[in-house]
């Protein structure tokens, strides 16, 4: 049944999920509470019938942070919360249209920032997720700035990446130079993931330059083991062109987020070949939406994010820790760049921050699990660890 709502004045926001559990039914009359707090019970709010889920893959409410304390909660709209009181009305559940919860419990849109789609099949992954979000936010307490500034991009990313409109490119890219000589650049390597309408397409490549002496001294050779494709050796004006037409084509088609592990030195490599397509590459990610623009997004940043540590590390070993077993030849440009973008869209089509967390690394709640902190205790190895650099010792 298609229950019309009447327009009357109300507040948009949203409300706590723990509030409309615990708070709304008390302002109810005595002959709608126990009607409401049936409703209201997870079993049923996950229920295929339920009004909420009306035939869809579950309940869907939503998740936010609290500006003022930085607070995760669980929410539901002031059009669920509106719809529900009338839903239950126009079936004959309840004899009179339930009031809206106290003015004191809506929360504005302005108050909360990364506000993200949750989907529950079951009670039980909604009884789970309320109780991961309170061990989340008691980790969270004292938190500094620093910190919270990478979640809040983790999910301002994560949002971009899973939004319905596909028009964006998610490129990762990485370069090589010479260990003796920072300004010979020697390899170029790209991993990309875009849209046609809804079809997700998938593009990389591996091109060196013809004729650049190689490394093996303070940084591992791995130039001739790309494992995605042929490498494609050009001279370095080729290279150029190729680096050019590249990144200004898939700018030119929308915004074009960038992936590095680590930005310095690739941004620096590429204004050293004076790409034109990054003269404005920007460093703080777009509001939703956008349609133009170039942006930098750092992995190990978002991985900081994700692990709840600022300690940074090197791409072998988030791969490692991220579950990736299939990995080998990291100082390839196109290697690196082929495994940097698997680690981003493994944490950018996740779920949100702490429940991805959750998932990842169960065993131990707060805390990292100890097969986690066996891998930062095993030496890195050379052959496949992109960590590895000691200038103090000949490879």
């Amino acid at each position: 049944m298609t229950v019309t709502v009447e327009k009357e004045p109300a507040v948009v926001g949203y409300y706590r999920y723990t509030d409309i559990m615990f708070e709304w039914h008390k302002t109810c009359p005595e002959d709608c509470v126990e009607q409401l707090k049936a409703f209201m019970y997870p079993g049923c709010l996950t229920s295929p019938e339920n009004p909420l889920v009306d035939g869809g893959e579950g309940l869907e409410i939503w998740q936010g942070v609290m500006r003022a304390n930085n607070e995760i909660r669980l929410l539901y709209s002031s059009a669920q919360i509106e719809y529900i009181r009338y839903w239950l009305y126009e079936m004959g559940i309840t004899p009179q249209k339930i009031p809206i919860p106290r003015s004191q419990y809506i929360i504005p849109e302005d108050q909360l920032s990364n506000i993200t789609p949750r989907v529950f099949k079951s009670d039980s992954e909604l009884k789970k997720a309320q109780k991961d979000l309170v061990k989340a936010n008691k980790r969270l307490k004292g938190v500094d700035s620093g910190m919270q500034a990478m979640r809040e991009t983790f999910e301002k990313v994560r949002k971009m990446y899973q939004a319905p409109e596909k028009n964006a490119t998610w490129c990762a890219i990485d370069l090589e130079d010479w260990e003796y000589d920072h300004k010979i650049i020697t390899e170029f390597g790209y991993s990309l993931v875009q849209w046609e309408g809804q079809e997700e397409k998938r593009e990389r490549g591996h091109w060196t330059v013809a004729g650049t002496p190689h490394n093996g001294v303070y940084v591992p050779d791995a130039r001739d083991y790309y494992h995605f494709g042929d490498t494609v050796p050009l001279s370095r004006k080729d290279l150029i062109a190729k680096i050019d037409t590249l990144l200004s084509g898939l700018a030119e088609r929308g915004p074009l987020f960038l992936i590095f592990h680590d930005p310095t030195s690739d941004i620096k490599d590429l204004n050293l070949l004076h790409i034109s397509a990054i003269k404005d590459i920007r460093h703080t990610l777009p509001d939703p939406g956008t349609t133009t623009g170039v942006y930098c997004v750092d992995t190990r940043r978002l991985f900081s994010a994700l692990e709840g540590i600022k300690e940074p590390k090197g791409l072998a070993r988030i791969c490692r820790i991220l579950g990736f077993r299939d990995f080998s030849h990291f100082h390839n440009a196109g290697n690196d760049a082929e495994y940097t973008l698997q680690c981003f869209v493994a944490m950018a089509g996740g779920t949100p921050i702490d429940a991805q967390r959750e998932e990842r690394w169960p065993t131990r709640p707060g805390d990292l699990p100890p097969n986690v902190k066996r891998e930062y205790a095993r030496e890195s190895r050379p052959e496949d660890d992109s960590d590895w650099e000691d200038p103090s010792q000949p490879f």
